[in-house]
């Protein structure tokens, strides 16, 4: 087996952040929870996923952000995938809070997103995502580092027709009409239109 060839291969310090020094794919979500107030909170995240081939969830947040808090307090919390055409939209979910010296600290640009009620849970969708998953928080692992991970059980799943597999349609062009967004950490993103199916082994199974 050979080593890492030192003339193409650039050796990072663990210890130093690195996450951001190169780019790679991940998913964007918009994470809905319910503020004190009963106003709705929308957040994008990236570092998200199913945990495993059940209904559970998960995602990466930190204590210090109100979606975590509310997700804690509340016990649920909704996912929305946005489409491509929200990208913007997702980005005005990121929106600093204004600093009012008096009362909780809102986002003004929250204001400007179009929401959907969830069925399941008391929470709300940004309107017009291809998928939409309703979730009940199940554990949540504190402690990595400044984050935690946050797991919840599907309750409720909602897909657009545009966006649904099904089996006498084909798959690249199932794509190639209704594009997934795709974001690439740190500062990037991509819509996803022309794709190939994956070469599995003869005999593969999950």
């Amino acid at each position: 087996m050979d080593a890492l060839d030192p003339d193409d291969i650039v050796h990072l310090d663990p210890k130093e952040p690195f996450w951001e020094r190169f780019y790679m794919v991940a998913p964007l979500i918009v994470v809905g929870t319910k503020n004190e107030d009963d106003t709705h909170n929308l957040a994008p995240k990236h570092m998200a996923a199913p945990m495993g081939w059940d209904d559970y969830f998960g995602f990466v947040c930190t204590p210090r952000h109100k979606t975590y808090r509310n997700a804690v307090r509340t016990g649920v919390y909704t996912v929305s995938y946005p489409k491509p055409s929200q990208v913007v939209l997702a980005s005005l979910a990121a929106s600093p809070r204004d600093t009012a010296a008096d009362g909780p600290r809102s986002k003004p640009a929250l204001d400007q997103l179009p929401l959907r009620a969830a069925e399941t849970v008391d929470g709300a969708f940004l309107d017009d995502a291809y998928l939409f998953l309703e979730c009940a928080l199940e554990r949540h692992v504190d402690d990595l580092g400044e984050n935690s991970l946050l797991i919840g059980t599907v309750e409720a799943v909602h897909v657009d027709k545009t966006a649904l597999r099904v089996s006498d349609e084909d798959e690249a062009d199932a794509i190639r009409d209704a594009p997934l967004l795709a974001y690439l950490p740190p500062d990037r993103y991509a819509t996803i239109t022309q794709t190939n199916a994956f070469p599995f082994p003869v005999g593969f199974e999950k």
